[in-house]
């Protein structure tokens, strides 16, 4: 099993809460985790399994007659008539940790915990796993750039591209190059598909992979979802339904432009990323490094990357900064400059452009001067340098292997 960084706040926060729950795409490891922190006392129980499942449906409190607090519950939104006699066992005892739980489709699991357990339940998003996990170095920090200490790079160029071609999802590393295709493809139709149409959406397969198609051309790019539709060959409707799925799973996010009160923005529409790069290089039929560095969407496959590992990086360690991006109107009324991430904590914005690039320059941060100084902190160009580099006073070079 390989360490995650949740691992600490788990701990913590069962101490401080009745109820935990984690939340996240199908296979990024949650009932892993979890399974690996049980204690002598804390029974675990999969509402996959039928005979459990349908005790929870139609007698809850047999069920926890049955597997009496403190318990693991995993997949527990197949049972939403668990949630009032959770409440109810939350209510009655002053203990902390007490139940753990686990769920994937987010939606119609919030919709049950927001009318009954409001208050009771801490909850905790889990990504796949980080670059940071991947080299065992599960206590890194959120990033804010400062130079502090030189460092060099952790993959080579090559080991960094065969990474984002991999991916997240712990399943995949133990899979043989030539059998990762099935496995995505069987992701794709097991999980993925089938929440969706446990939601009742019914929707042909070949109809669905190809609206994942579509997207996957479209990732690190402003949503359109006009464009979508007819290119998918679904309907406007469908397609804006189906994409709030595929969010609230973990498979895409969608990045808002800034809009603060010193800067205007000149778009109010966000921009989707992939959250696992692996599953968007699957998608694309992007099988080697090679295949990578010829792909057009080659550079923007990386932009994805870089921000879905700055944000699940800050949200392994319980870090909840707003990530935003900049499109803004020049003086010259006539171009537009563009920031690809800004990262907002405590009114200072970090401004970071992301380059696939080995030769970092300053000027790949010029528009970093569009945010007001008084608000700005250290810039910084995410590459693939081989080593943390000053570019200047204010703009930082970083190896994206290191963030």
């Amino acid at each position: 099993m390989i360490d995650r960084t949740l691992t600490k706040r788990i701990d913590s926060l069962s101490e401080d809460f009745k109820i935990l729950l984690v939340t996240g795409a199908r296979q990024v490891g949650k009932t892993t985790i979890l399974k690996s922190l049980l204690t002598p006392g804390r029974k675990y129980i999969t509402l996959d399994n039928k005979i459990a499942r349908e005790l929870a449906q139609s007698d809850p409190e047999a069920f926890f007659i049955m597997n009496p607090l403190p318990c693991m519950i995993d997949e527990v939104q197949r049972a939403p008539e668990l949630f009032i006699k959770m409440k109810e066992l939350a209510d009655e005892s002053d203990e902390k940790n007490l139940l753990w739980l686990t769920g994937s489709q987010k939606p119609r699991l919030m919709k049950h915990l927001d009318d009954t357990l409001s208050g009771r339940v801490v909850e905790i998003d889990m990504y796949p796993l980080s670059q940071a996990e991947k080299q065992k170095d599960v206590y890194r920090k959120s990033f804010y750039p400062e130079y502090g200490e030189s460092a060099s790079a952790i993959w080579d160029y090559s080991e960094t591209i065969e990474n984002i071609i991999i991916g997240g999802y712990p399943g995949i590393l133990g899979i043989k190059e030539e059998n990762r295709a099935d496995w995505f493809r069987s992701y794709i139709s097991t999980y993925i598909l089938g929440d969706i149409r446990d939601e009742d959406e019914d929707i042909e397969e070949a109809l669905f992979r190809r609206l994942l198609h579509v997207l996957a051309t479209r990732t690190a790019e402003a949503v359109n979802y006009t464009a979508i539709a007819s290119e998918a060959g679904i309907s406007v409707y469908n397609t804006k339904k189906l994409m709030n799925l595929l969010e609230s799973y973990g498979i895409i996010y969608m990045l808002s432009p800034y809009s603060g009160n010193v800067l205007k923005t000149i778009t109010k529409t966000p921009r989707m990323h992939f959250t696992d790069s692996g599953l968007c290089c699957h998608i694309l039929g992007i099988e080697s490094v090679q295949g990578f560095l010829s792909h057009p969407l080659a550079g923007r496959i990386f932009e994805s990357y870089a921000i879905s590992e700055i944000i699940r990086n800050a949200r392994n360690n319980g870090d909840y900064a707003q990530f935003y991006f900049l499109r803004e109107e020049t003086k010259n009324k006539n171009s537009y400059g563009e920031i690809d991430l800004i990262k907002e904590k405590s009114g200072i914005l970090y401004p970071m452009e992301i380059k696939l690039n080995a030769s970092p320059s300053a000027s790949m941060g010029r528009w970093f001067d569009m945010i007001p100084e008084n608000k700005r902190g250290m810039g910084t160009v995410i590459c693939m340098h081989k080593e943390k580099t000053l570019l200047s006073r204010s703009i930082l070079a970083m190896p994206v292997s290191l963030i």
